[in-house]
């Protein structure tokens, strides 16, 4: 029974940790999708998501992420030559959050400008940084562990001994962004337009919890990319998403859509509302509703996972979660800025 058990466990942890969590509002989770990302902003700012899914037994599945973004420039004003940031981030998953993933990166991106008035940018970004996974037993019930007069006793040792409760490792993650028009100037181009490929894991870390043995951990490549159109108070953000893993692939692609009353021809100024909603293929659909209100920006949305996607009919596995993201930008000075994607 024991061997059993450990095997299960095995399989059950191998299966998580091939798979990168990913946050329905990716764009929102910049750093953690692309470290290029971090020439991109303008401002320096706090970036944070929180993801859970909504299920009623004790099973736990969730991902926070906080970032830190200091744009770096050659003056004041003058627009960014790269950036700087920090990025923590949290995974907990499985019965009563039994897997937990913890880490922290320190992240570099430099740009390259070209074209006439600097039309075109290409961000370069670095991620290197330290993550602790665990394994927590002691959030398990064993059989060896039931006494025969009064029950569970939690005195009695867990009867796990093939496995380490914990490892930990160095990760480095890094990518590469195009951004067409990064000035969103809409008098000049009729559009703005961005795409990005990223890697993680280009160190291949050992993420094996057996004693034994190593499990190198596979490199998951992103593709993302996106483009805004400007229709008087409108923008439009159609956008995608392409993750793959270990001949594991992941597509997804939506529309953001930002309303902005007091906007001129080519400046967002004011309030803005926020929506939008994307297709997970072959396992959600996901609607998204939030503000811009000066410095802070709010988004809130939904994952609605059907059964139409679980052949087995008779096993739930749909499970819908909720994803909050909030956007806080230190800068002084908001009334001067342009148009801002609505993705950030």
């Amino acid at each position: 029974m024991k061997k059993i058990i450990t095997i299960l466990l095995l399989i059950i942890f191998a299966k998580a940790t091939a798979q990168d969590a990913q946050f329905s509002q990716y764009y929102a989770a910049s750093l953690y999708l692309n470290p290029a990302f971090n020439g991109i902003y303008g401002d320096p700012s706090i970036h944070m998501n929180h993801k859970r899914q909504m299920q009623s037994v004790d099973v736990i599945n969730e991902l926070t992420q906080v970032s830190l973004i200091f744009p770096l420039k050659q003056g004041p004003i003058g627009p960014p030559i790269g950036g700087i940031g920090i990025m923590a981030f949290n995974e907990k998953s499985g019965y009563r959050g039994v897997y937990d993933r913890n880490s922290i990166f320190l992240n570099y991106a430099q740009n390259l400008k070209f074209g006439v008035l600097d039309s075109y940018l290409i961000s370069v970004g670095i991620q290197a940084g330290y993550e602790m996974r665990k394994l927590n037993f002691s959030k398990l019930t064993w059989g060896s562990q039931y006494n025969s007069f009064y029950g569970f006793d939690s005195t009695l040792p867990i009867p796990v001994t093939e496995f380490d409760e914990q490892q930990q490792n160095m990760v480095i993650n890094a990518g590469v962004m195009y951004f067409y028009n990064p000035e969103r100037n809409y008098l000049k181009h009729q559009y703005s337009a961005f795409f990005g490929i990223a890697a993680t894991n280009l160190n291949r870390p050992n993420t094996s919890f057996t004693i034994s043995t190593k499990s190198r951990a596979p490199m998951l490549f992103k593709y993302h990319g996106g483009i805004e159109f400007k229709f008087d108070k409108l923008f439009f953000t159609p956008s995608l998403l392409y993750l793959y893993i270990q001949q594991n692939q992941q597509f997804n692609a939506g529309l953001n859509l930002a309303y902005v009353p007091n906007a001129d021809r080519y400046r967002a100024k004011g309030t803005q509302l926020l929506c939008g909603a994307w297709y997970r293929l072959r396992d959600s659909f996901i609607f998204m509703g939030g503000i811009k209100h000066n410095a802070l920006t709010v988004r809130v949305s939904y994952d609605m996972n059907s059964n139409l996607f679980v052949p087995e009919k008779g096993v739930d596995l749909a499970q819908n979660s909720m994803e909050i993201s909030i956007q806080y930008s230190l800068s002084k000075n908001l009334s001067s800025k342009k148009v801002t994607n609505p993705l950030f």
